[in-house]
């Protein structure tokens, strides 16, 4: 991909109040349990990397472990150990990433190379904070046995250790669709009761009114019941990052942008009780030049890390990671702001 960012001022060399960079460089943060580290992948396809948050020095996880070095993601299980997520190989940016990406699991101390388990999957994950659980959806170009390309299952798996190291254990189908939707589990909450997802619009009918781009919802998982938390129509709405607790979640939105020429700019924060409120925790530029995404919140909610990248940059593509005191932050007037679509769309019409 080229980088027009060697000639565009970091949007984090002179951040906002309350706003720090962390890195000049790398893609999808994650903290570790006890908040003192942030994994993240090094760059699109690349090697897994950890940031000690209080001394800012890096390691590379991967890079000296087996031949494969091919990640889009990494997250943190309740044992300490890393999920990972990505292709065996690099093929091309639409294959790798949605048809041949896959499930790995690294050894927290790095005692071997990442063991695949498996499964082929769609996108992202999420994982539990009680045990060796995961939460994920595979598609039909994942797996062709599903019936189509557009047909979806999500499903909650756990993770056994065996002898023969991490496999894939009881495994449970939550949610399906037919087409015309992607879903993408993001989130555990309320005791791993309830997934929370981003909900993809992959298509239109012809005749019909566009439907949102995406929508956050939340699937109870004793009795499949799913309720939405937020839609708005032609604005994209992605869950990125639960808060502890599960009342709030992260959330990347394009509602201040004019459809469809940007992508989300901004993370706000949304709350999880179906009165679609949220209150913005990020400013990027009003030009549009930068975007901030992918975010996560540390294990006591006091920081959010995130990503940036360029407007034009792919969905996934970073260049550097940012940190938001979500403690400073709160105590403003700005973080009580909170709004609606519906607000939103009242004063859009004034």
């Amino acid at each position: 991909m080229p980088n027009p960012a060697a000639t565009v001022t970091h949007v984090l060399d002179d951040p906002p109040p309350f706003h720090s960079k962390l890195l000049d460089y790398g893609e999808r943060p994650y903290w570790s349990a006890d908040g003192t580290r942030i994994a993240f992948v090094e760059g699109n396809y690349g090697d897994v990397c950890e940031l000690d948050v209080g001394t800012g020095e890096v390691r590379n996880l991967t890079r000296d472990l087996g031949d494969h070095h091919s990640f889009l993601r990494v997250l943190v299980l309740s044992t300490g150990d890393y999920l990972l997520v990505g292709p065996r190989r690099f093929v091309d940016r639409d294959v790798s990433r949605h048809v041949e990406s896959e499930l790995w699991v690294l050894d927290k101390n790095l005692r071997q190379p990442p063991k695949p388990l498996g499964r082929r999957m769609f996108e992202g994950c999420g994982v539990s904070v009680h045990e060796p659980k995961i939460t994920y959806a595979v598609s039909g170009r994942n797996d062709p046995a599903l019936g189509g390309p557009g047909v979806f299952e999500c499903h909650v798996t756990r993770i056994d250790y065996t002898d023969d190291g991490p496999v894939l254990g009881d495994d449970e189908v939550f949610y399906r669709t037919g087409g015309g939707v992607a879903p993408e589990p993001q989130d555990f909450r309320h005791d791993d009761s309830e997934v929370i997802m981003a909900e993809y619009t992959t298509g239109r009918t012809q005749g019909v009114s566009p439907t949102p781009n995406c929508v956050v919802k939340g699937v109870t998982l004793a009795d499949r019941t799913h309720q939405t938390y937020i839609a708005e129509s032609l604005v994209h709405n992605e869950c990125e990052g639960i808060f502890p607790g599960g009342d709030y979640i992260c959330l990347e939105s394009s509602c201040d942008t004019q459809w469809p020429h940007y992508p989300p700019r901004d993370l706000w924060k949304l709350k999880l009780d179906g009165s679609q409120q949220r209150v913005r925790m990020t400013s990027m530029p009003s030009d549009h030049t930068w975007k901030a995404t992918n975010s996560n919140v540390s294990p006591d909610g006091r920081w959010l890390a995130y990503m940036v990248a360029l407007n034009g940059d792919e969905a996934g593509y970073g260049r550097g990671l940012g940190l938001l005191d979500l403690e400073a932050w709160g105590r403003t007037e700005a973080a009580q702001a909170w709004e609606t679509p519906t607000d939103r769309a009242g004063k859009a019409a004034r």
